[in-house]
């Protein structure tokens, strides 16, 4: 009997197969939902209860310290691998979730140097919030290529009583500022290019709470429809009913690891364009040349991303 291979074992296949991994991170305005987001896909990945992602007691993984669950808010990036199958290929997402107060705007900086690509959240009732467009001007500036998730919908359905024809104004309201927002701060050469889509798959929505999402590429695969969503939010449908039928039709994890699959870059082609901008040295040299190609045999080089205090010296 051939055992089966477990996580670890699985990251540790994929980690040389650069074409296969996908650096990214989490990035948005305080509250706007990034860890329960996380949750998500930590519970897909099997390293959490699909009962608890999103929890406030008992879910909530990358929350590392006791002010983190006092606060309700990250206060130091963390980060987990985890490995996706999409189109009948195993990929490597490796995801840092990164605070969202402007308080800790430093440790978002740093983790904007590890990746290639963020999943930007906007909660649908709040819209796009100061520290939303500091995080997106955060990973521009640093060359880090964002997609988008809108979050919070069921607040929209429970809370405002958007009808899904409102619903779809507020959308496409939200992705035309957000890409106005990519405009004006991008570069040239990214400006155009890094705007997202509901068409393509660059833009999800749904609930992190809840744990569901969709995109335009999903629910035609799935043969879903939003009404299908906003349906199973009937006050006569049972929560466990309606978590159990979303986990099952329209899981979170599945929606977002395809969008980041899709539309994110592996390391082979971000380094080209990221390495003159985050690396100052002589391109035209060995080592230069060894990281624009992301040359595993190269020289090893490294970069801090996470600076830590300590607590009795203070230094």
């Amino acid at each position: 009997m051939v055992e089966k291979e477990t996580s670890l074992e699985k990251i540790q296949r994929l980690i040389s197969k650069q074409e296969s991994i996908r650096n990214v991170a989490t990035s948005a305005h305080i509250h706007h939902g990034k860890t329960a987001f996380t949750d998500n896909l930590l519970a897909a990945a099997g390293m959490m209860a699909s009962k608890n992602a999103g929890d406030l007691e008992d879910g909530m993984a990358t929350w590392q310290h006791s002010d983190e669950q006092e606060r309700l808010m990250t206060v130091d990036a963390a980060n987990v691998s985890m490995v996706h199958n999409y189109q009948d290929h195993e990929y490597l997402i490796n995801l840092i979730d990164t605070p969202g107060h402007v308080d800790f705007g430093g440790n978002v900086t740093r983790a904007m140097r590890a990746i290639d690509g963020t999943f930007v959240l906007i909660c649908a009732v709040e819209g796009i919030m100061p520290q939303t467009e500091t995080v997106l001007r955060q990973a521009l500036k640093e060359r880090v290529k964002p997609v988008l998730f809108i979050n919070k919908v069921d607040r929209l359905i429970n809370e405002l009583k958007f009808t899904p024809e409102q619903m779809q104004e507020r959308f496409m309201k939200l992705i035309e500022n957000f890409n106005h927002l990519i405009e004006q701060i991008a570069e040239k050469e990214f400006a155009e290019k890094w705007r997202v889509s509901v068409n393509d798959g660059s833009v999800a929505f749904g609930s992190a709470r809840e744990n569901w999402a969709l995109s335009m590429p999903f629910m035609q695969k799935k043969k879903i429809s939003f009404k299908d969503i906003y349906n199973i939010y009937d006050e006569n449908i049972p929560k466990e009913e309606r978590k159990k039928w979303v986990w099952e039709n329209a899981a979170l994890f599945e929606v977002v690891l395809d969008m980041a699959v899709k539309h994110l870059p592996d390391p082979l082609e971000a380094q080209k364009y990221r390495i003159p901008k985050i690396w100052h040295g002589d391109e035209s040299s060995e080592f230069g040349k060894s990281l624009l190609s992301c040359d595993g045999k190269g020289e090893l080089g490294f970069v801090v991303t996470r600076i830590v205090i300590d607590p009795r010296s203070g230094k």
